[in-house]
This record gives C-alpha cells, structure tokens and sequence, in this order.
C-alpha cells in the first residue's frame, strides 16, 4: 500500500509528465504547423484541466478558474485550424468521388475556401500566439499541484471529480433529449469527453481493469457525435461558399449542399435514437455500476452505516 508521501509524489510527477507534453506539442505547433501536434496540444490541455479540476472540487479559487480559462483559450486557438484539416480530408475526398464534372467543380470552391480559412487561421494562430502564455499556464499548474496537492484530500477529489463528470454527462443527456437541438447534441459528447478524462485520472491512482476497459465505451460516443458535429460544420461551409446576394445557387451547388445536409441528418438521427435509449444500453449500465462501485471504494472518513442511505444501485444512479 502507498503511503500518503508516496502518493503527493506520484500525482505531482504525473502532473509534471503532462505539462512537459503540452509544451513539447506547442512548440512543435509553433516551429512545424504540424497538424497532429494540434491534436496533442489540445489533448494535454484537457489532462491538465482535468487535473485542476480534481483540485477544484472541493476548494475552488479565482486561481483555479484562471487557469481553467487559459487552458480552454488554448485549446480553442486551435479548434478551427483542427476543423479545416478534417473538412479538406472530407472534402478532397468527395471530390475525387463526383462522377459528374459540375459536382467536382463545387466540391472544389469548397476546398479552395476551406483551404483559405486555413490560412488565416495559421496566420492569425503565429501573430498571436505568444498571447496564450502556455508556458506560464504549465508553470500555474505545477504551483498549483505542489501547493494545494494533501494525500488524505487526492481520494476524496478523484471520487467528487467522477460523481460530478457522471451528473453532467446524465444532465446533459437529459437535455438533449427534452429539447434536439445541435448546441445540446454537441454538449452531450463534449461532457462525455470530461468524465472521460475524469476516469483515466483516477485510474492512474487507483486502477480498475474493468472500469479501464468499459470507459472506453464513452470514446466510441465521441467518435459518433464527433463524426456528426463535423459534417455539421461542413454544411456550414459550404452555405458560406455558395452564399452569393441576390445569385441563385446553380445546381452543383445545390446538390453538394444537400448531400452534405442528408448525411447530417442521418447521422444526427442516429445519434438522437441511440441517446434517448442510452441508459438501456448494457455499456451504460455496466459503467454506472463499476463508477459507483468506485466511487464507494473511494469514500473516505465516513461512518459506513451512512451508506445504508444510498439506493439499491450504488452512490450513483
């Protein structure tokens, strides 16, 4: 059994681990444009923020939502250079699908505009980029780590950071089944993705092979919503491409709008029928089980007769 010294150093060597990441991947965002570094970049930002979420649990600060803020800045600097490199794969790739000259030649301005937006995008990311301050982020998180980090609390903030990541993921759930729109479909995968890296925080301190293994379930609804957001997005460009005053839309045009559109519905459609039935589905209930099994595991200092309270299925429903 670790002991509580053994603990404070592990989870500040972790921390030190993913701030080396992130400014290891910015810089080669800034030195090489290199698309699969902005995919890392954001990536180490969420570790972190999850990392400072834990801390703010149960002692949040002005500090700890600065720095949360930052982190978000960051990662959200990059979201439309992310969003261009996946529509030019999509697009390019349609393009060489159209059979009929007019259907390539639309698919094309779509490109070219995409391409276009690209290059702001790298323009403004490089005359701006100083002014995320990643580097003195990294440095607030480490400080941060090192003074607030007590080995009695690390539990307890594990076990409140994945209670609360399972209430937002279900209240989200709940909203876009009252009410469809994009903004809640999306906040459905975006809450996925946060109680996500909620559980692979805790299961670098108290790791669970099964819970390990059934988490992954939540990257597949990523994938799906994900998949969905950015044909969404797509249809958007290509309103933009196509949005001349006062011209009608020639019938290329048309078409590519459409297709873009039909697969989008199709794909939120499916989205919608597989999350109104998601607390049905095996996964689901397996992953509420284990996370409330944890979550059990993890209560610390209170009198388990207390416990007689919670429902039949746990500490969560």
């Amino acid at each position: 059994m670790r002991s509580g010294k053994e603990l404070e150093k592990e989870f500040a060597r972790y921390t030190r681990k993913r701030v080396r990441q992130l400014k290891s991947a910015f810089s080669e965002v800034v030195e090489k444009l290199d698309s699969r570094a902005v995919h890392d970049f954001r990536k180490a930002t969420r570790h972190l923020q999850t990392i400072v979420d834990a801390h703010a649990m149960r002692r949040p600060s002005r500090k700890t939502v600065k720095i949360r803020r930052r982190l978000q800045k960051s990662r959200h600097a990059l979201s439309e250079w992310r969003d261009c490199d996946v529509m030019l794969k999509e697009v390019r790739k349609a393009e060489r699908k159209a059979r009929i000259m007019e259907m390539r030649r639309c698919w094309s301005q779509v490109a070219e505009r995409t391409a276009k937006q690209r290059r702001r995008t790298l323009k403004d990311f490089l005359r701006n980029y100083k002014s995320l301050k990643v580097g003195a982020t990294a440095a607030k998180v480490k400080a941060l780590v090192k003074k607030k980090i007590q080995s009695e609390s690390v539990m307890d903030d594990l076990r409140l950071l994945l209670q609360r990541g399972w209430e937002k993921w279900n209240g989200a759930i709940d909203d876009f089944v009252g009410d469809a729109t994009a903004a809640n479909l999306h906040a459905v995968r975006i809450k996925a993705k946060t109680i996500r890296y909620a559980t692979q925080l805790s299961q670098r301190f108290y790791p669970d092979n099964h819970l390990d293994t059934a988490s992954e379930w939540l990257k597949d609804i990523q994938d799906r919503i994900g998949a969905w957001h950015d044909e969404y997005m797509l249809g958007q460009r290509a309103l933009e491409t196509f949005s001349k005053a006062r011209a009608a839309r020639d019938q290329g045009a048309i078409k590519v709008i459409r297709e873009i559109k039909e697969k989008e519905i199709a794909m939120a459609e499916s989205s919608r029928t597989f999350i109104v039935s998601i607390r049905k589905a095996k996964d689901y209930q397996r992953l509420r089980r284990l996370l409330s099994a944890s979550l059990y595991a993890m209560t610390n200092g209170r009198d388990p007769r207390e416990r007689a309270t919670d429902g039949i299925e746990g500490p969560i429903l």
